[in-house]
């Protein structure tokens, strides 16, 4: 019932952007975007699209963005941490919270509590569409924590990415390939700490338009 609904807001969203529902592909998909935590900034920025980089001039292997002849519908959003081992890792473990178990340098674990203090700011061809997202409707600490190493006897933390540490996006967000579209995460202070790869991960879940732009 909730994906046929998501459905059908999907093509309602596209005709209010003039994207023609009836020439394009429908399918259900996600963008995954994210940023390396710094110690000297009070905002991050989430390019959208795989024409941008990142402000380490880069697209993590992890990321799933948007191409620009594409279009795409959101209808839950998600905030995750992670620690992983470097740049190029692919087993790192998304945490709702920041467990001290995984970010064990003193101070990290503490200063990652600011990041749910802050919040989000979603900019379209340098309009602003949506002012302010608070990050702490993400924030989830679940029942079952990890209290030592993986392997020395404590469980992993209880997780189900299938809906913790996502929240519905009513009205629906829509991201259009052709437009400049930019995620800014505004904190009200710079961390203290950061684990030395240390990442933040958006995920938008939702209905992808594949080919419903004019690139010209």
């Amino acid at each position: 019932m909730n994906s046929r609904l998501i459905y059908k807001n999907a093509v309602d969203m596209m005709v209010k952007a003039n994207l023609s529902a009836n020439l394009t592909k429908l399918t259900q998909s996600f963008l995954r975007l994210e940023n390396q935590l710094v110690t000297n900034k009070t905002q991050f920025q989430f390019p959208v699209l795989t024409s941008q980089n990142n402000a380490a001039g880069t697209i993590f292997n992890t990321e799933q963005r948007l191409n620009q002849q594409d279009s795409f519908i959101s209808a839950s959003w998600g905030v995750f941490l992670s620690n992983p081992a470097s740049n190029v890792d692919t087993t790192m473990v998304l945490h709702s919270y920041p467990n001290a178990i995984a970010f064990p340098t003193a101070g990290t674990a503490a200063a990652a509590e600011t990041i749910y203090n802050s919040y989000f700011q979603l900019a379209v061809n340098n309009d602003i569409v949506l002012p302010a997202w608070d990050a702490s409707r993400h924030r989830l600490v679940p029942q079952t924590q990890s209290t030592a190493a993986f392997g020395a006897g404590s469980p992993i933390d209880q997780i189900d990415l299938s809906s913790d540490g996502f929240y519905p996006v009513e009205p629906n967000l829509v991201f259009i390939g052709s437009k400049n579209s930019v995620l800014n995460l505004i904190m009200p202070a710079a961390l203290a700490a950061v684990e030395t790869f240390e990442r933040i991960t958006v995920i938008f879940r939702g209905v992808l338009a594949q080919n419903s732009t004019i690139i010209t």
